[in-house]
């Protein structure tokens, strides 16, 4: 673990019990309220360091409150990684392997003196967030923050349409047959045929907000008991529907949550540019009254 420096930024590094390193940022606040912290998961592709306007805003309103502030990579940042012998990023890993990345750092933040923990997840990290609490019911995190959960195969429907997708995901099938590390046509993205169908196959474990089916059983969503809260940007462009009937699904399968908030960002696209201080004021407000 990284020296601390109390009320102040620290670079830091925590290591996943299979030995995958992964650096990230730590504020500590001058002051600490009532020892809670977020725990930041990033999206798809993304590094710890991306999003500087955000992490200024999280910071600088986490820290008035006494609330620390965390976020590192996961094992999926960038586009391609490399740890030791493992191939690693957004095109290679292993959805599940997140599972090993969080509970690295939910120990990070519980040895720096945090007792309770939220965790955060923007785009594929709220995939992640929710995957993580749905399989571990860790008791350490003690709420959840899913900001712009939007299904990557809704989003992939609505742009390539139902057809060319499930012709896509039929190839990718037999590329991953062969080899799964295999890249799959250019055109498609870069990506390795395992990491092509975890995001975009129906049914994967990845597919935790499955609201583009109506007899979905959102399994993920189900298991949650602590305190949930959905953000959406009004304009997200990769919904493909209403950012209002999206809260309504998750509030709909929200079924064990102890408290649900549902929360609509006005004009805010997907990544929350240019409204920032307005996303980070609602969850720390959030965070603040989970925490009290």
């Amino acid at each position: 673990m990284a020296s601390l420096a109390r009320g102040g930024v620290s670079l830091a590094r925590v290591r996943a019990q299979d030995g995958v390193w992964l650096s990230g940022l730590y504020v500590e606040p001058r002051r600490r309220a009532r020892r809670a912290a977020i725990i930041w998961l990033h999206g798809l592709g993304s590094v710890f360091t991306s999003g500087q306007p955000l992490i200024q805003e999280m910071s600088v309103r986490l820290g008035r409150h006494g609330i620390g502030y965390f976020k590192f990579n996961t094992r999926g940042h960038d586009v391609v990684a490399r740890d030791g012998g493992k191939l690693l990023g957004a095109a290679f890993e292993h959805f599940g392997d997140s599972v090993k990345d969080i509970r690295a750092m939910v120990a990070f933040a519980r040895k720096a003196g945090y007792s309770k923990i939220v965790l955060a997840g923007h785009s594929t990290g709220a995939n992640k967030a929710l995957h993580y609490v749905a399989k571990t019911g860790d008791r350490r995190v003690t709420g959840l923050v899913l900001a712009g959960p939007v299904s990557d195969v809704a989003a992939e429907m609505k742009r390539l349409g139902n057809p060319e997708l499930r012709r896509r995901v039929r190839l990718a099938e037999r590329i991953a047959k062969r080899d799964q590390d295999a890249l799959v046509p250019r055109e498609f993205g870069f990506w390795s045929a395992r990491r092509y169908l975890s995001l975009y196959r129906s049914g994967e474990t990845e597919d935790v907000f499955p609201y583009y089916r109506r007899d979905a059983r959102w399994t993920a969503l189900s298991r949650v008991r602590i305190p949930l809260a959905v953000i959406i940007g009004s304009r997200d462009e990769y919904l493909d529907r209403r950012a209002q009937e999206l809260i309504d699904a998750f509030r709909q399968h929200a079924v064990g949550t102890r408290s649900f908030a549902g929360i609509i960002i006005p004009g805010a696209r997907h990544g929350f540019q240019d409204h920032e201080g307005a996303l980070a004021g609602t969850i720390v407000h959030w965070v603040r009254r989970q925490a009290s």
